[in-house]
């Protein structure tokens, strides 16, 4: 295994992004803030205009004062959790799905589309998009 060669910048952006200016949520934003219809509600970056129900809220609070929900979670995701995926998927898919091995958790959408890509994409694989999209 031959290592790559050394960059003489390594901070230097890879040349398929270095003439970007703007990422995508400047963009987003600026378009919003120049649209004649005012307020703009922005539905794909998960930003509510009201608060969630008392339930989510006294919920959220006991959680704090679990010491067990007050750490990182396990890299491949809560043994619990991932049980119960497998568990409520199971007779949708028609098979027992082994919340091992079948199962991953990620920490948002971006981690989990990104792994889902690197794993199953190779260089040159057609792939498909469907609108509305997740807007990053």
């Amino acid at each position: 295994m031959s290592a790559a060669p050394a960059r003489s910048d390594p901070f230097k952006p890879a040349r398929r992004v270095a003439g970007q200016t703007q990422d995508v949520w400047t963009i987003v934003n600026e378009a919003a803030a120049a649209s004649p219809v005012q307020p703009i509600i922005n539905m794909g970056q998960g930003f509510f205009g009201y608060n969630p129900p008392d339930f989510i809220i006294d919920a959220a609070k006991e959680a704090l004062d679990r010491v067990e929900c007050n750490q990182y979670s396990p890299t491949k995701g809560r043994p619990r959790l991932k049980k119960a995926i497998a568990k409520a998927y199971s007779p949708l898919l028609g098979k027992d799905i082994d919340p091992e091995t079948e199962v991953t958790i990620t920490t948002g959408a971006n981690e989990g589309m990104l792994s889902a890509f690197m794993a199953f994409i190779e260089q040159g694989d057609e792939v498909i998009i469907f609108e509305p999209f997740f807007d990053q």
